[in-house]
């Protein structure tokens, strides 16, 4: 068997075309599936994001003989730091199911962010929480939702097998009696309302207002969230149209006070047609107290249930997050993923 070598390149020289065309060939994507991925991923690494005003990165690629057979992506994020120093992150990991092969990409990732000093890997993160992250390590029997992370089987293996180690986990729970769910938090909208608080969607004749109101919202209610690091307005709203652009504004629910100021936020998706995919579930700090995450998800419920469908879905919340609280016990776990470590030597 040929040995394995890799090529390299900076956010501000020219790609390695195959870095770019690897998950249709080893994932099997469609093709409208592989066009997205590559988009988002040239998005992603194109050096006027903004990201790069205080961030860098080096993807790599793996080739056995000619022929390439993975490829990753190290990012120094210089927002990310732990009680350990400073993190190198690795994203956009795909690869064959090749020890050999994943094994040269993650030391070529480490001796990267070991020249800039930091002293650990976390992943799989593609340059934060804000773009794509985590590995499914369960469920994969399921259908997918939009925005889930999906990947091969082995993956998690394979990084395991370079020395990482699991450190953080999620779910995503399936809720099919909607109504007895929306019982459990119906007082919470009840009081909100009588507080004068009211709920709608996302308004596209007001684009910016609305946008600027979600980065603010979001940039303060996950600050305290386990891997967050600020994003930058306009990379913010570039995710978000594509959100937009997606699901349409009717599935992204916004949270007034009685001023009219956004305070909450619910993002879900209906996929398939009798499902509704709670992604998002965000509440400025000091409007903690009152219940207010409960009260949307209640809304949800309530459209969810107007609008026939069956199942509702809290998608890929960590261990702590509220929602895992509210079922009463009778929510099932259908998926899990987690995120990885491990020291740079």
């Amino acid at each position: 068997m040929s040995e394995i070598r890799t090529l390299s390149f900076s956010q501000k020289e020219d790609p390695v075309d195959d870095f770019f065309s690897l998950p249709q060939r080893i994932e099997g994507l469609a093709d409208s599936q592989a066009k997205a991925e590559q988009a988002g991923t040239r998005a992603l690494l194109n050096p006027t994001n903004t990201y790069f005003l205080n961030g860098d990165c080096r993807a790599f690629v793996a080739y056995r003989g000619d022929t390439p057979v993975g490829r990753l992506c190290a990012f120094h994020n210089t927002a990310l730091v732990d009680t350990h120093g400073p993190i190198g992150l690795v994203g956009l990991f795909t690869c064959e199911d090749d020890r050999a092969a994943a094994r040269s990409l993650v030391d070529a990732a480490a001796d990267w962010c070991k020249a800039l000093g930091l002293k650990s890997l976390r992943g799989p993160m593609a340059a934060d929480i804000w773009h794509r992250w985590r590995f499914m390590t369960g469920g994969f029997d399921t259908p997918p939702f939009p925005g889930e992370p999906r990947q091969p089987k082995y993956y998690p293996e394979l990084f395991i097998a370079c020395g990482f180690n699991r450190v953080r986990t999620f779910s995503t729970k399936r809720i099919t009696d909607i109504e007895a769910q929306l019982n459990r938090v119906k007082t919470a909208r009840d009081l909100n309302h009588k507080r004068g608080y009211t709920f709608r969607n996302f308004d596209t004749s007001r684009w910016q207002e609305d946008i600027e109101s979600l980065h603010e919202l979001c940039q303060h209610s996950f600050a305290s969230n386990w891997g967050v690091t600020p994003i930058a307005f306009e990379e913010f709203a570039d995710i978000y149209n594509r959100w937009l652009t997606r699901i349409g504004p009717d599935h992204i629910l916004l949270a007034l006070d009685p001023e009219k100021n956004v305070v909450g936020l619910g993002l879900a998706v209906a996929a398939p047609s009798d499902t509704l995919n709670i992604r998002t579930l965000a509440v400025l700090p000091g409007q903690y107290g009152y219940g207010l995450g409960r009260a949307i998800a209640a809304e949800l419920y309530q459209r969810a249930l107007d609008a026939g469908q069956t199942v509702v879905q809290h998608c890929l919340m960590g261990p702590d997050a509220p929602p895992q609280r509210w079922d009463g016990g009778k929510a099932q776990v259908t998926r899990e993923y987690a995120m990885f470590e491990r020291g740079i030597e």
